[in-house]
């Protein structure tokens, strides 16, 4: 049996695709009430401004549970935690409190030449509380 013919896909320049999106986006906003596009472009607004405050990280898993654990423990944000713990971290650094050589080893990336190795205490994964532990 001889395999179906392969379909061609086309591939937009993004550029493009994203005028194509706002250009749809305006078509059905047309379509709604006074009332909900602006409510729409409002919401739109909030989130385009929230976007210059984001960043995206990797991290591992353990780093994001004990980060998780320690908010919900003092009731705050996580970001708000991370951004106190990255703020603290840069100024040890400026202050040569901190020595990022002593992580350091040879990247196999052509775009770093280097990459930073944790101790595993630095980062292992939270204890697990026992039953009937917990805030009183």
């Amino acid at each position: 049996m001889p395999d179906p013919k392969p379909e061609r896909r086309t591939v937009i320049d993004p550029a493009v695709a994203e005028l194509l999106t706002g250009l749809e986006r305006q078509r059905s906003d047309a379509a709604l009430p006074r009332k909900e596009r602006e409510k729409k472009a409002r919401e739109r607004a909030k989130i385009q401004a929230r976007r210059e405050a984001r960043a995206t990280y990797d991290l591992p898993p353990a780093l994001r549970e004990k980060i998780r654990l320690l908010a919900e423990e003092q009731r705050v944000p996580a970001s708000q935690i991370v951004t106190l713990a990255l703020a603290r971290f840069l100024d040890d650094l400026a202050c040569s409190k901190v020595d990022l050589g002593s992580y350091k080893c040879p990247s196999r990336s052509p775009r770093y030449d280097w990459n930073l190795e944790f101790p595993p205490e630095l980062i292992e994964a939270p204890r697990s509380k026992k039953k009937g532990q917990g805030r009183a």
